[in-house]
């Protein structure tokens, strides 16, 4: 049931965590307290041993329009801006995360998907970052993140002309990943596909990608991940299954 105030819907089917932007009134734009709820419900999901991949979306056809500027002094207001503090809570989740994208994904709504490790958006999708229009400085962490994505031409392109771009010229400039005619059923196949892998395996992955990313070393993460898929027997079975041609049961599971 949709709320005229806001909220996040947090929904497990399988393996795969549903997180939905709910705030039709406004174009899925995100409150003080909905940018709040992107931290509780991620440590919900960290609890739930079925839990292997997370899907952020939005209700109603559309991701999310930023943030509600009727709340903005509250946002900005805050002893911890609560938008950095959801971002910051999906770029460290452990879990992979992916942004499905339709309708419109505007400032926050960009800050949010960039977050996210994947981003699959509709052909009809529609993309800007829009502080240029309000006389607003994009947080730091954002900004990094977005200029880490798209580089910094296309950068200074989303923040000096406050403009909105269509789902092709994104995927141009990196700022997703797929677009598709049906990002809901590509999402959900990409989900069931990381969640039937070696759950080690990807999270070493996201793990050691990251580090890489941000110019650390990897030896010692990678070393101790490659020790626990020989304790685990994690390897042993993966070889066993692609050697006997059967689908692998892998011992280290979710947790």
């Amino acid at each position: 049931m949709s709320s005229a105030k806001g909220r996040l819907d947090l929904d497990v089917v399988g393996h795969t965590a549903w997180i939905t932007i709910d705030h039709p009134d406004r174009r899925n734009a995100m409150t003080a307290s909905m940018w709040r709820q992107v931290p509780e419900l991620l440590g919900a999901v960290a609890e739930d041993p079925a839990a292997r991949v997370v899907v952020l979306t939005g209700a109603g056809g559309t991701f999310c329009a930023g943030a509600d500027i009727s709340e903005l002094h509250a946002i900005e207001g805050a002893e911890e801006n609560p938008t950095v503090a959801a971002e910051r809570a999906l770029v460290d989740f452990p879990l992979p995360t992916i942004a499905l994208i339709n309708g419109l994904c505007i400032g926050g709504g960009c800050q949010l998907a960039a977050a996210c490790d994947i981003r699959v958006s509709a052909a009809s999708a529609t993309f800007g970052i829009t502080p240029a229009k309000l006389g607003i400085v994009y947080p730091p962490s954002s900004v990094a993140r977005l200029t880490e994505l798209v580089g910094p031409s296309a950068a200074k392109l989303l923040l000096f002309s406050a403009d909105f771009f269509d789902a092709a010229h994104a995927l141009r400039m990196r700022l997703v990943d797929e677009v598709v005619d049906d990002p809901r059923a590509r999402v959900s196949e990409l989900a069931a596909t990381i969640a039937s892998r070696s759950q080690l395996t990807v999270r070493a992955s996201k793990e050691l990608v990251d580090l890489a990313h941000r110019g650390l070393p990897l030896g010692e993460r990678a070393e101790q991940w490659q020790r626990t898929s020989a304790e685990t027997g994690e390897s042993a079975e993966g070889v066993a299954a692609f050697l006997e041609r059967r689908s692998p049961e892998f011992p280290y599971g979710n947790r």
